[in-house]
């Protein structure tokens, strides 16, 4: 019995741990953020409209993950924000600030410092970039 004490003791301190623990570390840039990028495509068109318009991508980084859901409008706007037209963006953020998200057939890679950041990826006008803003906790 003397043999076993200790290890039930040892079992007992690391499951009294789990539930201590979270299951995720807060990261350095959680919080809300947005992605800006300019149009993209070339004008066409007599009012000179870009084929791909100018985006704004609202998203959450949540323990190091990132999170939410985003629709485009009618207008083909993007918001954020659960509806029966809506697709999740997921990825995740690196100690170091480096980020991979995808939503629906896109994939983005990026690097967040402090509280901006940038961002590039492939979309229906070819290569795209865009800058990231922190927009609060």
């Amino acid at each position: 019995m003397a043999r076993v004490l200790p290890i039930l003791t040892g079992i007992a301190a690391v499951v009294a741990m789990a539930y201590v623990l979270p299951a995720h570390a807060a990261s350095p840039f959680d919080g809300n953020w947005v992605l800006d990028a300019p149009p993209a495509g070339g004008a066409i068109g007599s009012e000179g409209q870009y084929t791909c318009p100018a985006i704004r991508i609202p998203f959450t980084v949540r323990d190091g993950q990132v999170v939410g859901d985003l629709h485009r409008t009618a207008t083909g706007t993007i918001e954020a924000g659960k509806s029966s037209n809506s697709s999740p963006l997921s990825g995740s953020v690196n100690a170091d600030g480096s980020a991979s998200v995808s939503w629906q057939n896109f994939h983005v890679t990026g690097k967040l410092s402090g509280s901006s950041g940038a961002a590039s990826w492939a979309g229906e006008c070819g290569p795209r970039t865009g800058t990231i803003t922190k927009v609060g906790q």
